[in-house]
């Protein structure tokens, strides 16, 4: 389990590099936009797509981060003051959610994958749209990956074949 959990987080570390360009490069095709268009009354014309194309990356790989940190939103009010036996099965029905979301994450990538492969920016004609996409399917997989992790932690922990490990 410990050699599992490595795995995820250098997983995240890299991810949070990658985040961090992704932010820079939003933030400099903005600008580069911004001063083209005011001081030289230019336009960089694929920059709208560029920075669609950053953002959902951007985003994604952002819900890899805060999944594995625990900062997404959840409902923890309904059963923050339940007895134990009722937080335990609450957490395992958000477990279960969070498999299938990861789930489906992955299979509509590959259902679209066909579409997608074929169809390319308007600007940008050499990138097909399926790389546009692709950071959904990466963060359905760290979902997976993670919530099976979880679970079999839990497991192991409730049944005393381990020690607790944090997420």
């Amino acid at each position: 389990m410990q050699t599992y959990k490595k795995i995820t987080d250098g997983f995240i570390r890299i991810v949070e590099h990658i985040e961090a360009l992704l932010i820079a490069g939003i933030v400099g095709v903005m600008l580069y936009e911004m001063i083209l268009r005011n001081f030289f009354n230019r336009s960089f014309r694929s920059s709208t797509e560029l920075c669609g194309f950053l953002f959902m990356w951007m985003a994604f790989l952002g819900v890899c981060i805060l999944y594995d940190k625990e900062r997404l939103i959840t409902l923890d009010i309904v059963y923050a003051h339940a007895p134990e036996a009722l937080r335990q099965l609450f957490w395992f029905l958000g477990k279960a959610a969070a498999l299938l979301l990861g789930a489906v994450m992955i299979i509509a990538y590959i259902g679209m994958y066909p579409i997608n492969k074929t169809s390319y920016f308007s600007t940008m004609q050499w990138l097909s749209k399926a790389w546009h996409f692709l950071p959904m399917a990466i963060a359905g997989g760290f979902i997976v990956v993670k919530t099976v992790w979880q679970l079999l932690d839990r497991v192991l922990t409730l049944t005393g074949r381990q020690k607790e490990v944090r997420a």
